[in-house]
């Protein structure tokens, strides 16, 4: 029975954002254990379709700056938590909500849950509101074992959490034999790198790669850039920008191979959700490895170069279709275990 109320800090909940768009889901698999759930949101997104029990509260202009903004987010919060009662706040990559509300909470007595899961912030200051957002948060999660940048004993991994049923495909054909990216158009994310490796691969010429995802920074603008004029020529390259994310299974269905080419720290919530979607994965993050057929891990796991990942992609190809299958479905059986139907179990537990 249902007679607690939560609080939750996020940074979008724009149903339309191909990164964050799976927090909408998130809220309604959430809300459906509670009475209400108060969001406190950076961004307010004018797509969104929350369940009636969830209430959204954002500053109402982004015409000001940050100071100004997290004050009126403060005085949002300071109101929410004199007007309810809430067993938990679960802050989700918001560590800056999670600072400025850190004296309210010790007052209040409410329990702080900080959600994590990032390589970590380049620049000093961000640095710093992570570092001091963790130190005041009671308890920490996040989605592997790297994926949280600081050591803190507080620190949990319970991995992630996506919308399994809505990508899960029977796979009883290989089907297309053409390629994914999907990803935040990022330096870090080795997209070059990835699109070589596919380019000089026995499916270079025959196939199509898609680049699925947005740039973030001034970096990443400059970054997807120099990308498309370097491939402007081939027409098997196609770099289809950001997407929504509930989107996002029509184009994992119309393809057969999907390559990660992120390091340790990133455990990318795209690798699960093709996984998932019956698609093989190229990848270089050894957390990843749970979910693949240890008879075949020493293929479709590369070095991150585009050499070893062409030689990879060379060596599947040559694999008959049943053995393709059985990659396909263990993978997807293991990915079971992140489903958002968990996630409300799995943060009980840490609390």
């Amino acid at each position: 029975m249902k007679k607690e109320k939560i609080l939750i800090f996020n940074i979008s909940t724009d149903s339309n954002n191909t990164s964050l768009g799976f927090a909408i889901n998130w809220l309604n698999q959430l809300s459906e254990y509670y009475t209400e759930i108060d969001v406190v949101t950076l961004n307010e997104g004018a797509t969104h379709i929350l369940n009636d029990n969830i209430n959204v509260y954002s500053h109402d202009s982004v015409n000001t700056n940050k100071i100004t903004k997290f004050i009126s987010l403060r005085k949002i919060i300071k109101n929410l938590l004199k007007n309810n009662e809430y067993r938990f706040c679960l802050s989700h990559m918001t560590t800056s909500l999670t600072l400025v509300s850190s004296s309210i909470f010790r007052f209040q007595n409410l329990q702080s849950i900080l959600w994590y899961t990032h390589k970590g912030p380049t620049t000093f200051i961000k640095k710093i509101v992570l570092y001091l957002g963790a130190l005041f948060s009671d308890r920490i999660i996040t989605a592997s074992e790297n994926s949280f940048p600081l050591k803190f004993k507080k620190v949990n991994s319970i991995g992630h959490a996506i919308n399994y049923e809505d990508f899960y495909r029977s796979r009883v054909n290989t089907g297309s034999k053409d390629f994914l990216i999907l990803s935040r158009i990022s330096k870090s994310k080795n997209i070059e790198e990835s699109i070589e490796g596919f380019l000089n691969s026995v499916y270079g010429d025959s196939q199509s790669i898609t680049i699925v995802g947005g740039p973030l920074t001034k970096q990443d603008v400059d970054y997807e850039s120099y990308l498309k004029n370097k491939y402007s020529e081939f027409r098997n390259i196609s770099f289809v920008g950001s997407i929504p994310h509930s989107s996002l299974s029509t184009y994992i269905d119309k393809t057969g191979f999907h390559i990660n080419n992120t390091p340790k720290g990133f455990y990318d919530k795209s690798v699960l959700e093709t996984l998932s979607g019956g698609i093989i994965n190229f990848y270089m993050n050894s957390e990843y490895d749970k979910n693949i057929h240890p008879e075949y891990l020493n293929i479709l796991k590369f070095d991150g170069t585009k050499d070893d990942l062409t030689k990879s992609i060379n060596l599947i190809s040559e694999l008959e279709k049943d053995f393709l299958i059985e990659i396909i479905q263990f993978s997807q059986e293991k990915v079971k275990d992140e489903s958002l139907k968990t996630l409300h179990q799995r943060i009980l537990k840490v609390i």
